[in-house]
Parts: structure tokens; sequence; C-alpha cells
């Protein structure tokens, strides 16, 4: 997957923003000169600030400065504290580009990038606790990423206290600030009773749902950018939070008090890395793995690539792993680049968004990204079906073929295949959802801008096929899409700069027919925010999520929208680029709204809004809205 996942999802958190990884790439050679070489380390202020600015002229300005536009600015690597920087460059993602700097450098420099938000940290309040014990008194309201195991983000009129009627009066209710970021991509899940989402710095946080204070904090390894999935006791009350890392650690923790129960690393290579959510169904985990290599490609002395993407199986209780399947078969030496470096294939077909559950076939279904290097193989850019039992394959229904492509395509072209494919991933998770007629089927998007309807009876074959959008490395369908089984809501987010679209931009929301891809109406959003110093589309990059009236769709212009799903009109909107009044005390703003989508719970809808990445706006703010005066409970 690229600049959108890859970089997106998968540039990531460098352990922060660098985590972006483009100093590899970018940088100039510099000197390893140890600490006693630069003189004095009393040295004046501004001394010391001059060599800083220096290091960051000669290492960093290249990419973030602007000559890169998917790498993050240097304002959002300085919302980063100092701690966080450094271990970016120390133990995080962009180690390997760091080799060329002293341990002196990495220190001086992420001192003086961090400096105002080590002095903003210093000034955060605490954070106000709840008082009592969190109890639960019913399952969870909204559950897993897409509110139920077959992803369609789709909730009834019994299930929330929002519609057509009433949604005009929606008013923010309070507003939480995330501590030490520039992101807020962690899609929550929640209870009654409580609130659970993660953050850039690693925290994991049980808001109470009415009023916002802190039930408790749980601190992972590192970034915590998927949606907690919640596992029910007997009585079908939550009792388990499982979640993972960007450091690929998948974690079970008591949904009552935050304590750990167990810690497993699916880490198989020294890139492996977890964008897409893991889903919890009976006593199981299943965990989609993906990676960072396709950015450690940049480097033409990389052998690229040796990455195998999958899905893990892990028990629910223990963490044990239970079985792996690999979209690849074990990468082989094939040719040397023209630095002289040897290069491996097939590799990457990383699995990037949470699985979908087919309790009936008892089946696992997912889609995968491309190929990092020659040879393509047929489990990439496909939509796959696995046994839950075992892991074993039952189908494949590859939509491109022949699709390799990594990050130096970009850029140096060193480790670029040959073949340079379009990079088109499934990047948004298959929806299983049941026509009127009551036959199944799966709905799948990709960032090619196209939509399918497959049968899950007969071997994923493809019933129908459409074009929603002109496609791109972010979109397309990006994140993911929704669905009633009538109806199939897709946000696309056609960003440009991808080499090979078909048509002009379809910035908005679409609505085609579920059982024939039947076109039913679109509406395209217009740029309207030119002034910005942010790259800002109207794009719905985000996953949408649908009601039997509306549908709630985050644009990367940061505009919360909601249409009618009858006709697309836009019936609500709200600009989430401003400062709030946090409930936390916290200094907060949104942004861009891209991989975290709007979840539903009684008479009130939850988004975050923020995202640094590609140059669009950077914001850490989680927002909560409600209907006034109105219970909107679900029976």
């Amino acid at each position: 997957m690229t600049f959108r996942g890859k970089q997106t999802r998968l540039i990531a958190p460098l352990a922060a923003v660098m985590t972006a990884g483009f100093l590899n790439s970018c940088n100039a050679p510099t000197s390893n000169e140890t600490p006693s070489e630069h003189g004095d380390l009393k040295a004046s202020s501004a001394e010391t600030e001059a060599y800083a600015e220096g290091l960051y002229q000669d290492l960093c300005a290249t990419c973030h400065d602007g000559t890169v536009t998917e790498a993050p600015t240097r304002q959002a690597i300085e919302m980063l504290p100092s701690r966080t920087l450094l271990a970016a460059m120390t133990t995080g993602v962009m180690a390997p580009q760091s080799t060329i700097m002293s341990s002196f450098d990495k220190e001086i420099l992420a001192t003086y990038l961090g400096a105002a938000a080590d002095d903003a940290e210093r000034r955060t309040r605490d954070m106000p606790a709840c008082k009592g014990e969190l109890t639960f008194t019913e399952p969870p309201r909204w559950n897993r990423w897409g509110g139920d195991p077959q992803n369609t983000r789709f909730r009834t009129q019994g299930q929330t206290g929002i519609n057509a009627s009433n949604v005009a009066q929606l008013k923010l209710k309070w507003a939480f600030g995330f501590p030490n970021a520039v992101r807020a991509r962690s899609q929550p899940t929640a209870t009654k009773q409580a609130i659970f989402v993660g953050s850039q710095d690693g925290t994991v946080y049980a808001l109470d749902t009415e009023t916002g204070c802190v039930w408790w904090e749980f601190y992972a390894e590192a970034e915590v950018r998927v949606a907690p999935s919640i596992k029910t006791d007997i009585e079908g009350l939550p009792q388990t939070l499982i979640f993972s890392d960007f450091n690929a650690n998948v974690y079970a923790i008591s949904a009552q008090t935050g304590a750990e129960v167990w810690r497993t690393s699916v880490r198989d290579h020294l890139v492996t890395t977890l964008t897409g959510s893991p889903t919890v169904f009976e006593d199981r985990v299943y965990v989609p793995m993906s990676s960072t290599e396709v950015v450690s490609a940049f480097n033409p002395d990389y052998e690229c690539c040796t990455f195998r993407g999958g899905i893990a199986a892990l028990d629910a209780n223990t963490g044990e792993r239970l079985w792996t399947f690999n979209t690849v078969e074990e990468p082989k030496p094939t040719r040397l680049n023209s630095a002289g470096t040897q290069m491996y294939g097939p590799s990457g077909a990383p699995v990037w968004s949470v699985p979908t559950i087919d309790e009936k076939r008892r089946l696992l279904y997912f889609g995968t990204g491309e190929n990092y290097t020659a040879p393509a193989n047929e489990l990439s850019d496909a939509i796959i079906a696995l046994r839950l039992s075992d892991g074993k394959l039952v189908w494949s229904n590859q939509t491109i073929a022949g699709d390799t492509w990594n990050g130096a395509c970009g850029s140096t072209n060193t480790n670029c295949p040959e073949e340079r494919g379009p990079d088109f991933d499934f990047g948004a998770p298959p929806i299983l959802t049941t026509l009127p007629n009551g036959k199944d089927i799966i709905l799948a998007g990709q960032k090619s801008g196209m939509v399918f309807g497959m049968d899950p009876d007969d071997g994923g074959k493809t019933l129908w096929s459409a074009r929603a959008g002109m496609g791109g490395y972010n979109g397309g369908i990006h994140w993911g899409m929704s669905s009633n089984g009538e109806t199939l809501f897709v946000g696309i987010a056609d960003t440009p700069g991808h080499h090979m679209t078909v048509g002009p931009p379809r910035h908005g929301v679409h609505a085609f027919d579920a059982e024939t891809g039947e076109p039913l109406w679109s509406t395209i959003e217009e740029k309207l925010c030119e002034g910005r110093e942010t790259r800002c589309f109207p794009s719905a990059s985000s996953p949408l999520t649908a009601t039997d009236d509306l549908i709630f769709a985050g644009s990367l212009d940061a505009t919360m929208r909601i249409y009618s799903s009858k006709t697309g009109a836009l019936i609500w909107s709200f600009d989430t680029l401003t400062e709030f009044n946090t409930i936390n005390g916290v200094p907060a703003s949104g942004g861009s709204i891209d991989s975290a989508g709007t979840i539903l719970i009684d008479n009130k809808f939850i988004v975050n809004s923020g995202y640094d990445k590609f140059r669009l706006q950077p914001g850490n703010a989680l927002l909560v809205f409600e209907v006034p005066d109105q219970t909107g409970e679900a029976p």
C-alpha cells in the first residue's frame, strides 16, 4: 500500500511524527562525530540552537520543509516532545535511517525540535479522574472497528437516537485533548458507561461517556492507532479490551480497571507493524499484519524486500498464537538493484485493515495490498477467505494482477520494481451483508476507485463492479464503506498525484445498489479552503458510518458532514478546525479527519479529529456530539 496507508498507515508513527520516515531517503550525508569533536558541551544556548538548526537543515529540511509532500511538516514535528523524537531516532522506526547521526546529535536535535512541546507538557493539567469504580450494566454499544463482525458500520433506528428529524439539534457536548499528539487516529469503541480510545503517545483511555472524566489509563509501548475490540463475558458484559500498537504488540487488558491481562508480540519481521484493528470473535483474536518496509525501500542500500503480509490468530484468553497465514511465500534472491544491492521477492501484500467474520460459513475475509517487489503473486490486491479454525486458504479474488510498488518509486527509484504498479491496495475491509432477496454478498472497495460485489458461495466470484472514484495513492476508497444490505455507501478520497487515475476527482459520498452495483446518487464536494497552508481536500477519506436515514462522513478538510442516506443531500456540517476547551485541560484543536470513523451511541456521535500526514491538518481532539434533551436509549 502506499502513501496513504503506507504512509498513512504505514509511515505513520515513527514513534511519533518522524515515524513518517523520510530522513533516510532525503538526508544529506553528515559526519559521525563524537560529542568531544563538537567541543565544550556547555556552549551558549544560542550556539547550541544554531548547531541544532544546522543538523535540521542538513538532515531533515529536504523532506520536511516541503520537497516531499508525504513527509510531516516541521510544524507537526515540533508538536511532539523531545523524548518521542529521540525514541523515533534511537529505537523506533527511524532508527535505521538515523545511524549516520551520533547519539549526541540525536539528543541535540530532539531537544531542539521538541522544546515547545516539552514546555507545554510540563504545564499540562492532571487528567480529571472519575469517582468510584467503572461498572458495566449491558453489552457494548459500539464494538470493534466496524460496529459488528461483518464490518457494516451501519446502525438501525432502534440503535441510535440521532435521525433526520433531530440532526439539526446536534451540539458539541465535550472535547478531550490527547497530550503529546499531532494526530487522533484511533477510532473509539464504546459502552453506555465508557469510551475506549488509544492515542499517538501509546496511552489508552477509558473515558466516561457522559462527562469525559478518566476512569483509567493504560500505557502501551508505542502508538495505538487501532479501534479496540471488547471481549465480553458469558453474560455479554464487557470483560477485556484487546488492541495492538505500532510496534506489533497485541494487548489484552481489563475493561473495568485497565490492568494488563496478557501481551503478545506478532513481530515476524524487523519492520512488522499493526495498522488494521484486531477483531475478536468467540475466543480468538485475528490480527492483520502490515509493515513499514515500503519506507525502508527508499534506501538504495537496503535489501528490498522480505516482509510477508498476513493474519495471525491468537487465543483471546492467553495471547498464545494459534496459526499464521502469510500472503506471500518466503522471499528469495532475485536481482541486484542499480546500486548493486541484492533484491528479494515476492514480498509485501500487507493487510492494512480489520478482518471480517462470516459466522455462517466459518470464514475470515480480508483485503491485501500490493507486492513490494517482483515477482508479483496472486494474493496481492485481493480479497481472501480463510478458514477460521486453522487459517487455511479457501479462496481468493485478485482484482489487479502484477501490482508491485514500494516507496522508492516516488523518489530514488533504485529499489522501485520495473513493473512500477499502481499501488491500488484494498485498504478498506470487505463488508459482509445480506441483500433484500436473502442472499449474502461481500462488498469491497479499492484504492483504484472501484467497488465490487462478490459471491461468498461461489469462491468469491465477482458479481458486479463499478467505478466510484478516479483512484489514487490515498484513495479511491481509502479507509472504509458502509452498507445496510440494500445500499452501499462509499466515501471517495481522490487526492491528486497518481499516474494511473481514471476520470476526474469525485471527492464526496456515493450510493450504489448493493445487489447490482447500479449507481443511485453522488454528492461531490468542492474545495473550499484555498487559503490554508496545509493541503486541503474535501475528500471523504475516513470510513463512513450510516443509519436508516443518515450518513456520517469526516473529511480531509477538517469538516464533519452528515448527509441524507436517501438522496445524498448535505443536512449538517461542523468545522473541526478550531481550538477546543477540553474536559481535561489539554490544549487541543481539530484537523483533517482521516483514518478514524464516526461511532454512534444513544443520542451521541463520537469522532476523532486531526491527521498530520501528507501535509494535512494536524490535530489532537476527541469530539462528542449530542442531540440535547433526548434519551436516544437503544432497546
